[in-house]
């Protein structure tokens, strides 16, 4: 029994790691003619750190090296990290816009993507050339100034800045805490049977930039019917914790660990006092693949199993 608990929480090791977390973002769209994204783990890291700005200034005062290299007649994209600067070409797509029923023709857009240490900044203008002279770092600083109260969840900000007077335009939260309960069926391996089961889950969802954090509580019944035609009903309360280990909506990737106790048994499924230890891995939405061990017949017995379950 020692070898196989050794083995499995050896098996659980990797689970034991943290979440990729969505970063903020802070969109400036200054004198309508340029607009800046900072994408940026924490928007309160514009108040804290000199990285964006320093950064930003230095790009600034080798625009005009850099403009010398690029063409009026077409757009291009000007990327620039850790002193190197690569120009290629952009989207030739052409933008109009309509106004009282009038279309005019605005140019295509150049774009500037600069990579910092931690930090992203994407640039959009007609013309990138003009940026050189723009104020720039005064929006910035003017925006860090009026951020809102800082939250845990990740957040996307978008400010107007026109003549060095700074707007809030949109507080946008991308995700937020939520209440679960669900109802999910399956099936468990157990000595080489596979019961049907019944789980009920009930639990809080704590975002924190992008990673859900779940504590929970779980009943899981499992039905056995005997060669009697008998159905002995077997009952585990659990207590779990998942967390998400993929930022991408598409993508679900749950992790969690459970602890179980057999709280109303029938039958010889399972001996006195039994305890379940497993984690959980949820590979798509509704869908949970769960490996345990079961440690029962009062600490003397221990055997592994599997449970499979589809949710709602």
């Amino acid at each position: 029994m020692k070898y196989l608990c050794l083995i499995f929480a050896i098996s659980l090791l990797p689970t034991f790691g943290f979440g990729e977390s969505i970063g903020d973002s802070v969109v400036i769209f200054i004198d309508n003619r340029v607009e800046i994204n900072i994408a940026i783990p924490d928007y309160y890291q514009l108040q804290s750190s000199k990285k964006v700005n320093e950064t930003l200034q230095e790009f600034q005062s080798i625009m005009p090296q850099i403009s010398m290299k690029l063409s009026a007649e077409k757009p291009e994209i000007i990327k620039y990290s850790d002193k190197k600067v690569t120009v290629t070409p952009g989207n030739p797509t052409e933008i109009f816009l309509l106004k009282d029923d009038k279309m005019s023709y605005t140019g295509f857009r150049d774009k500037a993507i600069i990579s910092g240490d931690g930090f992203y900044i994407t640039i959009i203008a007609s013309d990138i050339s003009t940026i050189a002279d723009m104020p720039l770092l005064t929006c910035i600083n003017e925006v860090a100034a009026q951020l809102p109260r800082q939250r845990r969840w990740s957040k996307s900000l978008y400010y107007e800045c026109v003549d060095r007077n700074v707007k809030l335009l949109e507080d946008k939260n991308n995700e937020w805490d939520m209440l679960e309960l669900s109802i999910g069926a399956g099936a468990n391996l157990v000595k080489n049977t596979w019961p049907p089961a019944l789980t009920l889950t009930g639990g809080l969802g704590f975002n924190k930039k992008g990673i859900l954090r779940n504590p929970y509580i779980s009943s899981n019944t499992l039905f056995d019917f005997t060669a009697e035609n008998k159905i002995n009903l077997n009952t585990f309360l659990n207590l779990g914790y998942s967390w998400t280990v993929n930022k991408k909506a598409e993508k679900n990737d749950l992790l969690g660990v459970e602890l179980g106790y057999l709280i109303s048994k029938q039958g010889d499924l399972f001996g006195e006092n039994t305890f379940k230890l497993g984690f959980n891995w949820s590979p798509a939405k509704h869908i949970n693949v769960s490996p345990h061990i079961y440690i029962t017949d009062d600490f003397n017995k221990a055997f592994p199993g599997i449970r499979i379950g589809f949710g709602l």
